[in-house]
């Protein structure tokens, strides 16, 4: 069953329409502000066992937080002392109880980690970013795993605690650095290949001049391989050559150490080519896109009007934005916004026009989801402009 899951998951030759469009949504200040100021990469930092090693991991919760993701601290043991991996959890609409992980480690070796690893966790936080915001079939994990740096000990933890839940892993362990090859290795096992090519084929599509180097064998040198020895196919992306950056596990892995030492064009290409790639994957859609052309257009209005009030079918899972299971008026400012704000939309429908695919010819103000505002006894056009007046104020 898990392989026939993992042959379903490989990606489209070329950009999907979703693919393009969520792609194109990273975006690269927003990525260097996760790594510079909020994951302690200044020189004289130390992401270990030193005093930002908890400030970072707060750091990561709040902004997990913030993008309306569940995030729990989940506990694990070593050596006597307990640490805490993050994991963020965005439900499925359709299949749940298939997890995708999108990981990292958070953690270094006592020094600021600005290329290990806080460009992989930076990498993770810009996709939750932007994915949280858009419907994934699938429920995606985010995971920030401590103590990598002594055994993938987070994760092999985390993989203990969630037995038969994960299809599939992505991972990103070094992604900064630019030895001059403006490239991303790709390491797993032969089992993993789906995924592995799968990934090296949305770099080449959604990296804008990134090249994807493969690599397929038992290496077990990161966060990839704490799943991959539970049966679960998992690849890692690394920089290429990562040994031929010379701060490597030194204090000296700092943001402020050189000028471009960090190098955010090939960051962002790589966080590019993963929120591609888990678009396609997963897969992720634009709330209210119920035929997944990245338009919420009148095919989806018309799909919307079928299914407000009507209960819950595959279709109207692209509406139920609070996942409640009925499209109702708290799913309507969602589709609404979506509709007028879509970049191919057809021409906007009027005030009346809209009220008509909640009111048909009813204008009883208790079966539609906008108050008769300005208390003439109807609902109406009015009354939207009213609101969305009013919304704009706000």
């Amino acid at each position: 069953m898990l392989a026939f899951c993992v042959a379903a998951f490989a990606p489209a030759a070329r950009a999907t329409p979703p693919g393009a469009l969520i792609s194109s949504q990273v975006d690269s200040p927003t990525y260097q502000h996760y790594l510079e100021d909020l994951l302690y990469t200044h020189l004289g930092d130390n992401r270990g066992n030193g005093p930002q090693h908890d400030l970072a991991r707060t750091n990561i919760v709040s902004t997990l937080q913030s993008f309306g993701l569940t995030v729990a601290l989940e506990p694990f043991v070593y050596l006597s002392v307990t640490y805490y991996n993050v994991v963020a959890t965005q439900p499925g609409t359709d299949t749940p109880g298939q997890v995708i992980v999108v990981g990292a480690h958070f953690d270094s070796v006592n020094n600021p980690g600005a290329d290990d690893n806080a460009t992989g966790t930076a990498l993770v936080m810009e996709t939750a970013r932007i994915l949280s915001q858009h419907r994934a079939t699938r429920t995606i994990r985010y995971c920030l795993f401590d103590r990598e740096e002594q055994g993938r000990r987070g994760s092999i933890a985390y993989v203990a605690a969630h037995p038969g839940e994960t299809v599939l892993a992505v991972t990103a362990d070094m992604i900064g650095h630019d030895s001059g090859a403006f490239g991303t290795d790709l390491y797993g096992r032969t089992t993993s290949s789906v995924v592995v090519n799968g990934l090296a084929s949305a770099i080449t599509t959604y990296g804008n001049h990134l090249s994807p180097f493969v690599n397929l064998g038992n290496y077990s040198f990161s966060d990839h391989w704490s799943f991959e020895s539970a049966g679960i196919p998992s690849v890692v992306a690394i920089e290429r050559c990562y040994t031929c950056n010379a701060n490597y596990h030194t204090p000296n892995d700092a943001v402020d150490i050189a000028p471009g030492y960090i190098s955010y064009p090939l960051a962002t290409e790589v966080v590019k080519s993963f929120v591609g790639y888990l678009v396609d994957t997963v897969p992720v859609a634009l709330w209210g896109d119920s035929d997944n052309d990245a338009d919420v257009d009148a095919a989806d209005l018309a799909a919307f009007r079928s299914c407000y009030g009507a209960g819950m079918t595959p279709v109207c899972r692209a509406f139920d934005r609070d996942m409640d299971g009925d499209v109702d008026c708290s799913d309507w400012p969602s589709f609404r916004l979506a509709y007028f704000s879509s970049s191919g939309m057809t021409p906007a429908l009027s005030d009346d026009e809209f009220v008509e695919v909640l009111l048909g010819n009813d204008t009883n103000a208790a079966d539609v989801c906008i108050a008769d505002m300005n208390l003439d006894g109807t609902v109406d056009g009015r009354d939207v402009a009213a609101q969305v007046a009013a919304d704009l104020g706000n």
